[in-house]
């Protein structure tokens, strides 16, 4: 059960990098015209940074979570 939980975490933490990666690609296009490739606006991109911050944030608690949990178990039947 707490393996599933940890590789939730851990998928969880991979996804919110994967969306980090795909908005910061689009902002460093911004000085591209839309025409040439570019986004033809920012706001998406800047709130999908928050959006993978926060992604990243809460899997590194589901993480740090399962493993204290799995420590306390450990404690116990030691």
């Amino acid at each position: 059960m707490l393996g599933s939980v940890m590789n939730v975490g851990v998928s969880g933490v991979q996804r919110g990098y994967d969306q980090l990666n795909r908005s910061a690609e689009q902002i460093t296009q911004a000085n591209v015209p839309p025409a040439q490739g570019g986004p033809d606006e920012l706001v998406s991109p800047m709130v999908e940074q928050m959006l993978g911050k926060i992604q990243v944030q809460a899997s590194a608690k589901v993480i740090q979570t399962a493993s204290d949990t799995l420590g306390t178990l450990i404690d116990i039947k030691v």
